[in-house]
């Protein structure tokens, strides 16, 4: 499986591999920095090309130069890519932000974990429920 990370913050991207690797979640990774990279990745643009179309996305909100909600709203309008399963994944609590993400169409909205062991159990609940037991359109 192909998972697209959408985040600004290269600490937290650092973080998501490393939980990845210590969950032994055996995908392949691929991130990316902004909104913007975001979507030239999975319209295979730019330096994205040869970029594998996600199979899941996991989507910052709070991020330069495109959000998380335009993003969403973009894959979400696109018939291309609507089917692909996107986790909303932010600090934000604000209902406001929660409410706007599900209208989008995410299909889930996670609180980000304040430590390492957090993000490792996240990523083995992603990986026992999105991965494994979930099932996705696959064109």
């Amino acid at each position: 499986m192909n998972i697209l990370v959408v985040e600004d913050n290269r600490p937290e991207q650092i973080i998501m591999q490393e939980a990845f690797k210590e969950a032994q979640a055996i995908h392949e990774l691929h991130l990316v920095k902004d909104g913007i990279e975001a979507i030239e990745f999975m319209q295979r643009k730019g330096d994205f090309q040869d970029a594998p179309v996600p199979d899941l996305i996991i989507l910052d909100l709070n991020m330069p130069r495109k959000n998380g909600l335009e993003v969403l709203s973009e894959i979400k309008a696109d018939y291309k890519l609507k089917h692909i399963p996107v986790l909303v994944f932010s600090n934000s609590e604000y209902a406001h932000d929660i409410c706007k993400a599900y209208t989008l169409g995410a299909n889930a909205y996670i609180a980000k974990p304040s430590d390492f062991q957090g993000f490792i159990d996240l990523v083995h609940s992603i990986d026992s429920f999105w991965l494994k037991q979930v099932r996705y359109c696959t064109h």
